[in-house]
This record gives C-alpha cells, structure tokens and sequence, in this order.
C-alpha cells in the first residue's frame, strides 16, 4: 500500500473507477459527484480519457467511508487528509471498535455452504475494503482456501463449493492485481506450477503479495513443462521461478521435475518452492529457496531487493 501522503507519479499502476468503487464501497456516481463537487478524488486520465484512481485515493476514500459510516457527513470529512481521518476515526472509537463486523471464515463459509455465490462475492469486497489487500492475503484468503479444503476433504463441502470459492476469489484476486499491470521493477518473479499440478489459487495470492511489496510478478498458470519453465525465465528475464507445491502434489514426481529444473537453471535465477508441502521435498541446491509463509516471502523478497 501506499504510505500516506504518497502520491502515484502520471506513470504509476492506478485503479479504474470500477474498481475503486468496489474497494471503497462507494458507488461510481458518489466519486463522480464528489469529484465535481468537492473536487476529490481528483483522478488522473490515461490516454484514453478514463478516471485512474491512485492507491491514496482509494485509502483516502475508505477512510472517508468509514467516517460516514460513524455518522459524520461528506462536506464534514471530505477535505481531511489522511492523518487527519484517521485521527478522527480513533477519536470516534472507530478504529478500536469498527462500525460493521469484520469478515469472518465462518461467515464466507457459510455463504459457500448455501450456494449463495452473491454473498460470497459482497463478503469477499468487504474484507478487501476493510483490511487493505495484503491482511486480506494473510488474515483471509489463505486461511479460507486451507478451511475450504479441509471441509471438502471432511465430506462436509461438494466439489461444486470448491470451484465457487476458486472462481470467485480468482477474481477478486486478479481484480487487485489489475492496478498494478504494466509495471516492471525488480525482482521479477515468474510463478507457475509443475506439469499435472492444477491449483492456482496461490499462484494469484502469491502475484498480488509480490505486487503489494514492489516486485514484479509474471503468472504463467498452472501445468507448465520443465523446458517451458526455463524458457520462460530466459523470455522474461526472471530473476526468481516461484513454484507453488499444493497438498495434493505427489512428492515423488515433483522431486523430479524439481531436478531437472534445476539442472538447467540460468546461473541468475532462483527458485523458490511456496506451500507447506515444499518442506516435504528432499532436494538441495545452492539457488534453492524454501518459501513456505508469507513471512518468509517477505524475508525473501527483501533479500533479492537487496
């Protein structure tokens, strides 16, 4: 996220007015309004005359939600910087105490349970309004997906409740990473997973993690051939291949790719294997990094920024 006071320079990822109203919980028409009237937002244009809306934008503009939220009107708090708004918001007990009840697994659960694909759509948008996109990572995408696999595996969710969640979180999570597309910084990360591996709900969480912390993702999908791996690393000039190892996974056989891969990788690349199940893999390597946690990207990311 941007820190406060930051502002996007005219060649920096934004969001488009879609997608500011779906992070803010404000329609379109009231960030047009307020636009005419207030004058913030004051977005940007692109090339093509359309609305772009900068990451203090949309953390300025949830600040403002929520103050109204807590019953102050929009003339009141429009005009406030971001200190400002949260400052008010802590001295209203908005903070300590928020105005709706946080997103809970149970509750996103539930609206699986039911088919209610609506529900599970609104309550995915409010978790991302109201924890930022990387606590949404952490706190509730990841969680969700291990919870979802767990039930499904206890006979207590349907194949069809698994699909629901990977479709619908899909999008929200390429919906985020959207902003940040036709960037290139260092270090470029490729993510992929092995040939006959299919899930590729890490792979996205892991995108948008390397996007939030400055890095540059490239999602290759899922099911991705050895050769084609190291020929995409070479393409893209990747500094690091990202490889997610599901539970599913057969260690046997990936053990396997996983040493082919690492029998032609570039001299400059690494590779990180993600997933609790990559500490399963019995494989050492100079250039070979385990990256089981988001506290470990982290520590990763920051090493290769270095």
């Amino acid at each position: 996220m941007v820190a406060p006071g930051m502002t996007d320079d005219e060649d920096s990822p934004g969001y488009s007015i879609r997608v500011a109203s779906r992070l803010t919980g404000l329609s379109a028409d009231t960030l047009r309004m307020w636009e005419r009237r207030y004058g913030f937002p004051r977005p940007r244009r692109n090339d093509s005359k359309i609305r772009v809306y900068s990451k203090e934008d949309v953390e300025r503009l949830t600040l403002i939600a929520r103050a109204q939220k807590a019953g102050y009107r929009a003339g009141e708090v429009i005009g406030k910087s971001y200190d400002e708004l949260k400052a008010l918001l802590v001295d209203t007990l908005a903070v300590e105490r928020p105005i709706a009840e946080p997103t809970s697994l149970e509750s996103l659960l539930e609206a699986l349970r039911r088919d209610d694909a609506d529900r599970l759509r609104a309550e995915l948008r409010r978790a991302v309004a109201t924890l930022g996109p990387r606590q949404f990572i952490t706190d509730v995408a990841g969680p969700l997906v291990q919870r979802v696999g767990e039930e499904w595996a206890a006979r207590r969710l349907e194949v069809r409740h698994e699909h629901l969640l990977s479709e619908t979180l899909s999008t929200q999570l390429r919906l985020l990473l959207s902003a940040y597309e036709g960037t290139t910084e260092p270090p470029i990360v490729l993510l992929s997973t092995l040939p006959d591996e299919q899930h590729g709900l890490g792979l996205e969480m892991a995108a948008l993690y390397c996007a939030l912390s400055g890095a540059t993702p490239r999602l290759l999908g899922v099911d991705t051939p050895v050769d084609q791996l190291l020929e995409a690393a070479r393409a893209l000039r990747a500094d690091v291949i990202g490889l997610s190892i599901s539970p599913a996974s057969d260690l046997r056989t990936a053990s396997a790719h996983l040493q082919l891969l690492l029998d032609g990788l570039p001299a400059e690349v690494e590779l990180w294997l993600g997933g609790a199940r990559s500490l399963g893999l019995e494989l050492s390597h100079p250039r070979l990094r385990r990256v089981p946690s988001w506290t470990a990207l982290d520590r990763e990311l920051e090493r290769l920024s270095r």
